[in-house]
């Protein structure tokens, strides 16, 4: 598998799905039984800065972290958001005892565990302060298992290959890391994800998208996979535009712009700092 980790930011910000409310309200319940602090979010591994500008709603400062320039350089502003050039596991801008959450969207299996693990624990709030890390994995089409078995082909054959092994974590809904931490909660949809029934229960799936078959096709190429695979073959036919003509195909599907009802693997992991 390759090693590296790449984006196109201007691209992720445009055609990445948004988290839905469900796991910001799941989030939100959970913090407040214990605290009702919203003066300190960390954003960490914030890409474009989508869960950055959710949590700006709440809280009266957040600040988003990346490792990569150029998601930053494309974050959407906001007044009280300040974004930073980083790495998940170095948050030594942050006092200890300081931040009432941190949040990791889609990002934490690219991180060292025990050492993002070990500095979060350091500059949450004791017995007070939340972190919430969730992340989802390719989508499926609803209703359409044919077409599914094609995606499940691109990501499991040519995007394997590219992929950063720490995919694997996500792959599993993040059930082979330890969390350290005393009081838990796991949210994992769709149901059938939940191969282990630690999931609570959810009140609906915490990500689903309407999409036109165009977007999801710009969508697939936002994967770090993707960028790889064309950046060591740029000679041979694009894995993505195969796909989707082919996902049209088995549909009986000739128009791009034909809506398609999408779920993604999801999980959401919630503790509160000891």
């Amino acid at each position: 598998m390759s090693s590296k980790v790449s984006y196109t930011g201007s691209a992720y910000s445009k055609f990445r799905p948004t988290y839905s409310d469900e796991i910001y309200s799941l989030i939100y319940d959970f913090h407040e039984r214990h605290a009702n602090d919203y003066n300190l979010a960390v954003d960490v591994g914030t890409g474009t800065g989508q869960v950055a500008i959710e949590l700006s709603k709440k809280f009266k400062q957040v600040y988003g972290i990346d490792n990569l320039e150029e998601q930053i350089n494309n974050a959407t502003a906001q007044d009280n958001i300040t974004y930073q050039v980083g790495s998940g596991e170095d948050l030594s801008h942050f006092k200890d005892n300081s931040v009432d959450m941190i949040t990791v969207g889609t990002a934490f299996h690219w991180f060292s565990h025990n050492q993002f693990f070990e500095e979060a624990k350091r500059v949450l709030k004791r017995n007070t302060g939340t972190l919430a890390i969730f992340g989802y994995f390719y989508p499926i089409i609803k209703g359409e298992p044919k077409a599914n078995e094609l995606i499940k082909a691109l990501h499991t054959g040519p995007f394997n290959t590219y992929s950063n092994d720490n995919v694997r974590f996500i792959r599993n809904m993040y059930r082979d890391i330890v969390f350290p931490f005393n009081e838990q909660a796991w949210y994992i949809t769709p149901k059938s994800e939940d191969t282990t029934n630690i999931s609570q229960p959810t009140q609906d799936s915490l990500m689903k998208a309407s999409m036109s078959l165009d977007a999801f096709k710009h969508y697939m190429k936002t994967s770090s996979a993707y960028y790889n695979y064309m950046e060591e073959n740029p000679d041979k036919e694009d894995p993505v535009d195969k796909l989707v003509k082919d996902v049209m195909s088995t549909m009986g599907i000739q128009d791009y712009q034909h809506v398609i009802e999408l779920e993604w693997p999801t999980v959401l992991v919630l503790a509160k700092n000891d």
